[in-house]
């Protein structure tokens, strides 16, 4: 179906005119091959995320460029990513005959310290390889970013927190790429120790994620769980160890208490779960929940939840809050 016959069909429907059944069947298949097939590059998931760019505007277009591994796109997770030193870099595009900022510019020499060839290019082809996401000027092709599983190595890491008592969160299956990102960068800022994610159910550690997260993906402490079984494993270590398991949500089993957040104690260290978009925390993990925390609102009668990132930045604040600080 055309974009015109689509936008037709659809502005009839909105002014409350009839449309056959033909025309609805229709229309719904071309949103359905509109939102699958997408303009993202290949390298980078084919993930949604246009920008201001229609699919269109690409056509016609080639990208004499092969591209290695996958791109980043934008000024903090390039630079982010050239600090870590976590990925390989394998070229860094440039807009031609841009006046970069200060960070920038600092990016470009990190690059050049690094030996990482650098290409000046036209706006389209840095358009083409961050699938017409923002990308202020600056893409780089570099490898997929190394995240290891969780081992009991890892147990070391509650002697060395900045914490009395020790932060880690945990985005259980959380699938949008945008609350990811979001949920790292907060993280990030706040300064929580560890983030561990499934290893399924859960969206890929993309680009998209990297530039959601303003760069936090490039420099936080993260690591894999990769089975179910590891997520009930590592929740009753992490009780056996003295701290306590919460979840973030308006649910509770038998066995665990439901609480308001500001009545939440920071007294131990605390494991917290944040759930899937749609489904919240499974069952099974619930029932290894200590207590589950939830935030009050205004009029829950019309609106019944925030966002995950906005509720998880809500919690991870009080629990900063509540604890003391004793290193940077």
């Amino acid at each position: 179906m055309s974009h015109a016959s689509r936008r037709m069909i659809s502005r009839r429907l909105l002014y409350g005119c009839l449309a056959t059944r033909e025309e609805i069947k229709l229309l719904q298949k071309s949103y359905t091959n509109h939102s699958s097939e997408g303009n993202g590059p290949e390298y980078n998931y084919s993930l949604s995320g246009r920008g201001k760019r229609s699919q269109k505007s690409f056509i016609g277009q080639k990208l004499d460029i092969a591209v290695q591994g996958e791109v980043l796109y934008g000024i903090h997770p390039i630079s982010l990513a050239l600090r870590a030193k976590k990925r390989q870099f394998y070229q860094l595009y440039l807009k031609k005959n841009t006046a970069f900022r200060a960070e920038a510019e600092r990016a470009i020499e990190m690059a050049a310290k690094l030996s990482v060839p650098v290409v000046s290019v036209e706006k389209g082809v840095l358009d083409k390889l961050s699938g017409s996401r923002p990308n202020q000027g600056m893409c780089m092709d570099v490898s997929e970013l190394p995240i290891s599983t969780i081992s009991s190595q890892i147990w070391t890491a509650l002697k060395e927190s900045r914490w009395k008592h020790p932060i880690w969160l945990m985005p259980y299956n959380v699938q949008d790429p945008m609350n990811f990102g979001a949920i790292l960068r907060t993280s990030y800022f706040l300064g929580i120790d560890h983030v561990l994610a499934p290893q399924k159910n859960s969206c890929r550690l993309s680009p998209v994620v990297s530039k959601a997260s303003s760069g936090a993906l490039e420099v936080i402490n993260m690591a894999r769980i990769e089975e179910e079984k590891d997520i009930l494993d590592t929740l009753q270590n992490w009780k056996q160890m003295g701290g306590v398991v919460i979840a973030a949500s308006t649910a509770v089993l038998q066995g665990s208490t439901r609480i308001p957040l500001p009545d939440l104690l920071v007294d131990k260290p605390v494991f917290l779960i944040v759930g899937n978009e749609e489904k919240g925390i499974s069952r099974t993990v619930m029932k290894q929940c200590d207590q589950a925390v939830y935030i009050a609102g205004s009029d829950a009668g019309l609106l019944g939840s925030l966002n995950v990132s906005v509720a998880t930045g809500i919690i991870l604040h009080h629990l900063v809050t509540e604890n003391e600080r004793i290193q940077d």
